[in-house]
């Protein structure tokens, strides 16, 4: 049974900046002014809360627009458990039953976070934004939606919530290893949560994109110089709708991860072969393993490593 958005309430996580842990940004569907408008509009038929660190010039011009349901914004820091807990209490208070959550945020191990570049003193933020606040978000809403189950085996869909894996689930990267432990967590907790949908008609439901041209990518010119001008990317606007669909559609049963390429989707279990085909990979990816191995040998000679650059 299909699960339209138009009408229900949502909480998106990351959904500020255009873009969530993975390229691409479910909240991008009702925050940039250049998405296809029948997308659009669908979500200006949604109450949303977007919680994020600042927030976007796109988001605050959608807020201008006249419409008929709520959208609003909470700074939240994901990786504080008090700040997660607090945007679902405003949600809930302002919004009502939180029929959609999409635990968004993300991000793609930048220098501050870094396995190579290995600055923190207690924990790695990258891992408790990308996969602890996940969890967190995930089990927060399911908290919520437990609350409208008709019980056991009822039937239908009563919430559905969202999470973000990665191509980098599929294929580990040497150069981002926290960002492939953290999105294979992604994807496990999800597959693990399946039978939640027929038990109780929650729907915890995966995405994971490959290659999507954001400023992930365009921001950090140590990774985009990997880049080439004949690689295919995915646009935001492509995933999501992809996104979106995964949302909505009846057949996407709770487990379900699925791989988003360019033009070309797929369900993907812990046996499926390697993601190939356009978005899958840019075309120099050594070069970022050349810098990686560079601080290698730094180290393994003695010398003084600048971290954190």
């Amino acid at each position: 049974m299909d699960f339209p958005v138009a009408g229900k309430n949502a909480i998106v996580t990351g959904g500020a900046s255009g873009t969530f842990c993975t390229p691409g940004s479910f909240c991008f569907l009702f925050a940039e002014a250049t998405v296809k408008e029948e997308i659009a509009l669908i979500f200006l038929c949604a109450n949303v809360i977007v919680g994020d660190l600042q927030e976007s010039a796109a988001l605050k011009e959608l807020q201008q627009q006249p419409r008929s349901t709520k959208l609003l914004f909470q700074k939240t820091d994901v990786s504080k458990w008090n700040e997660l807990e607090a945007l679902f209490k405003r949600a809930q208070a302002e919004l009502g039953p939180l029929d959609v959550v999409c635990n968004g945020a993300g991000v793609f191990e930048p220098s501050w976070s870094n396995f190579w570049n290995d600055t923190e003193t207690e924990s790695y933020k990258s891992l408790d934004i990308n996969l602890g606040a996940l969890i967190k978000g995930t089990r927060l809403a399911i908290r919520d939606q437990i609350t409208r189950s008709k019980g056991r085996k009822a039937g239908g869909t009563v919430g559905v919530i969202l999470n973000i894996s990665s191509l980098a689930a599929q294929r580990m990267l040497f150069n981002q290893p926290i960002y492939s432990a953290a999105k294979s967590g992604v994807s496990a907790i999800v597959r693990s949560l399946a039978p939640l949908h027929e038990e109780y008609g929650i729907k915890v439901v995966a995405v994971a994109p490959g290659m999507v041209y954001t400023p992930l990518w365009t921001d950090h010119p140590e990774k985009i110089k990997a880049a080439d001008k004949k690689d295919i990317w995915i646009t935001p606007e492509e995933q999501a709708a992809v996104m979106l669909d995964v949302v909505e559609k009846g057949e996407y049963e709770g487990g379900t991860v699925l791989e988003t390429l360019k033009d070309f989707t797929r369900r993907v279990y812990i046996d499926s072969p390697m993601p190939e085909g356009p978005g899958s990979t840019i075309s120099n990816l050594g070069l970022i393993t050349e810098d990686t191995m560079a601080l290698l040998e730094a180290e393994r000679k003695g010398e003084k490593v600048k971290n954190g650059a």
